[in-house]
C-alpha cells in the first residue's frame, strides 16, 4: 500500500501540480511579511506582540503565520487534482491500476504535506532576518511546528476533498473554497492574536481551526509551549480525524 501512495505522490508532485502555483506559494508570504508586516507594525509601536513569556515584533509574528497560512492555501491543491483527473479521464484509470480510492486520497494528502514542509523551510529562510532575537526552537518544541504542519495539511486537504466530491463543476469549487478560505484567514490568529479582540470575533477565532494550526506552529518555534497548546493539539487532532473520516467516505462513494 506504501508503494502505490508514495507512485501516486510522485505522479501528483511532477504532473498534477501547478509550477506557477507553487512560485506563488512562496513569493505572497514574502510580500505580506516584508511589506504588510513592516507597514502595519508602524501602526502597532516598538511594544510588540505578547507570545507567552515573550514579546515579538509584528513582522516576526507575521511571519511564522504565514506558514499556516501557506498550508491551507496549499490544500486547494487537493481539490484541484481530484477535478482535473475526473476532467481528463485519469481517476477512471487510475482505479483500474492497481491503486485504490483511499490510496489516491491519501496521496493528495501528502502531496500537501510535502508542500506546506518545504514552503515551510523556504518562508523560515525569508523570514529568518524578522524572528532573530524572538526564535528559539529547540529539540522539545520544534515538533509542534512539524506537527502543526503536517495536521493542518491532513484537516485542510480534507476540507477540500470534501468539497470537490459534492460540488458539479470545478468553477464551483474554487469559488466555495476560496470564499470559505478567507474567512479561515482573517477570522483567526494568523494576522493578528486573539487576545483583545471583542466578541464575538473572538469566539470565532476559537471555532476556527487555522487559529489552532498557527497557535501551535508558533508555540514551536518561538518555544512557547503551555497547557492550553496542549490542548489546542488534542482540539486539532480530533477535527483532522473527523475530516479525515468524512473526505475517505466521500471519496468513496464518487463513481468512476
Amino acid at each position: 500500500m506504501i508503494i502505490e501512495i508514495l507512485r501516486l505522490t510522485y505522479r501528483n508532485l511532477v504532473a498534477s501540480v501547478d509550477k506557477v502555483f507553487l512560485i506563488w506559494q512562496v513569493v505572497f508570504p514574502i510580500f505580506y511579511i516584508f511589506i504588510s508586516g513592516y507597514s502595519y507594525s508602524a501602526l502597532i509601536g516598538n511594544q510588540g506582540i505578547r507570545l507567552g513569556d515573550i514579546f515579538v515584533s509584528y513582522p516576526s509574528y507575521l511571519a511564522v503565520g504565514m506558514i499556516g497560512f501557506n498550508v491551507m492555501n496549499s490544500s486547494t491543491v487537493a481539490g484541484s487534482i481530484i477535478w482535473n483527473d475526473k476532467r481528463n479521464g485519469m481517476f477512471q484509470q487510475l482505479l483500474v491500476m492497481p491503486f485504490t480510492k483511499l490510496q489516491y486520497i491519501i496521496s493528495n494528502l501528502v502531496t500537501i504535506m510535502i508542500m506546506g514542509l518545504a514552503s515551510a523551510l523556504l518562508i523560515l529562510l525569508v523570514g529568518l532576518p524578522t524572528m532573530l532575537g524572538s526564535a528559539n526552537p529547540t529539540l522539545w518544541s520544534i515538533p509542534y511546528t512539524i506537527f502543526a504542519i503536517i495536521i493542518g495539511s491532513i484537516f485542510f486537504g480534507s476540507f477540500t476533498v470534501i468539497i470537490s466530491t459534492r460540488l458539479k463543476s470545478s468553477e464551483g469549487f474554487n469559488v466555495i473554497s476560496n470564499g470559505i478560505f478567507l474567512f479561515f484567514a482573517f477570522a483567526s490568529s494568523t494576522f493578528y492574536p486573539a487576545e483583545g479582540v471583542t466578541e464575538p470575533l473572538r469566539t470565532a477565532f476559537y471555532i476556527n481551526p487555522l487559529t489552532y494550526i498557527v497557535d501551535i506552529t508558533r508555540a514551536g518555534i518561538y518555544s512557547q509551549i503551555t497547557d492550553f497548546v496542549v490542548v489546542e493539539v488534542v482540539v486539532i487532532s480530533i477535527l483532522s480525524s473527523i475530516a479525515f473520516f468524512i473526505a475517505a467516505i466521500s471519496m468513496l462513494r464518487v463513481k468512476a
